[in-house]
């Protein structure tokens, strides 16, 4: 199931966000005491943003974007594009 993210998702967001596995090709993991003291009580609450909730758990997040000719790395100049990203 798709949802906004809760207050009981930030322990698995800093999972997510400090595991190596996940992070090798997305500039890396973060430490986790960073993490804890940056993350906010309800992490990933942005437009866009769904926890893949799994078993009444988070098992990651996806991610819908809008890019339009102006963004970075934007492909087609003519036309708008969108990305779907997930990590889990």
């Amino acid at each position: 199931m798709l949802r906004a993210s809760e207050a009981r998702d930030r322990a698995a967001f800093i999972d997510l966000l400090a595991s190596p596995e996940v992070h090798t090709y997305l500039g890396g993991p973060r430490p986790r005491d960073e993490l804890d003291r940056a993350l906010p009580e309800i992490p990933g609450r942005r437009p866009g943003l769904f926890v893949i909730e799994l078993d009444e758990a988070m098992s990651g997040t996806i991610e819908f974007k809008r890019h339009d000719a102006e963004s970075p790395g934007h492909i087609r100049p003519d036309i708008g594009e969108a990305e779907l990203g997930y990590l889990a």
